[in-house]
């Protein structure tokens, strides 16, 4: 038999003491599960809208709302139309949008809290959300994946929005590249006689 734990909860019961501690793990476990079952369910993809469309005479971009899940699991949603400027110089872009988090709501520290690191301020709240980030592409260089980051904690791994390739003086916008899964090395049974 093999047993292995896969999530870590808090157990509740009648006078324990609950600490900062405590309450990170259960939102970790919140989110852990969330995350994972985003990457079973739906996969690393676009699940909905996040559309690129030229305007203003191609001086900027419009994207649409929507929702998309990153590497991690995390769900990078968008809920209403972001608009983006162009950069003037350039000939061929990748519109790319990651989850990006911060801290926020600064409020004083117990003295002497191990949590506190030493600071008199901590941040109260996290806040979640996106990122829209144009990677200037140089002509003649295929497409490569976007940067993707190694942790969880630093800015989230970019998701393919668009190219956009600049025609004469307008912006054509073209799906990118999309990374299809790996065929599986499966071999047909050889057939062979009945015994």
């Amino acid at each position: 038999m093999i047993r292995r734990m896969v999530f870590s909860r808090n157990r509740y019961f009648s006078g324990r003491l609950l600490t900062a501690s405590d309450f990170e793990t259960e939102q970790t476990y919140h989110r852990d599960k969330q995350q994972f079952r985003n990457l079973y369910t739906l996969g690393v993809r676009i699940v909905s809208g996040l559309s690129v469309t030229t305007k203003d005479d191609g001086r900027s971009i419009q994207i649409s709302p929507g929702y998309a899940i990153d590497v991690w699991g995390r769900e990078v949603c968008v809920p209403l139309v972001v608009d983006c400027p162009l950069p003037a110089k350039s000939d061929r872009l990748l519109v790319s949008i990651g989850y990006v988090e911060t801290e926020t709501e600064p409020t004083p520290a117990l003295p002497g809290e191990p949590s506190s690191g030493g600071n008199q301020i901590e941040c109260t709240k996290i806040e979640e959300g996106y990122e829209v980030t144009l990677i200037k592409i140089p002509p003649g260089k295929p497409l490569g994946p976007p940067r993707n980051r190694l942790t969880q904690n630093e800015p989230g791994p970019l998701i393919p929005l668009a190219i956009l390739q600049r025609k004469e003086k307008q912006w054509v916008v073209e799906p990118p590249p999309r990374r299809t899964p790996e065929k599986s090395a499966k071999r047909k049974p050889k057939r062979g006689k009945s015994i």
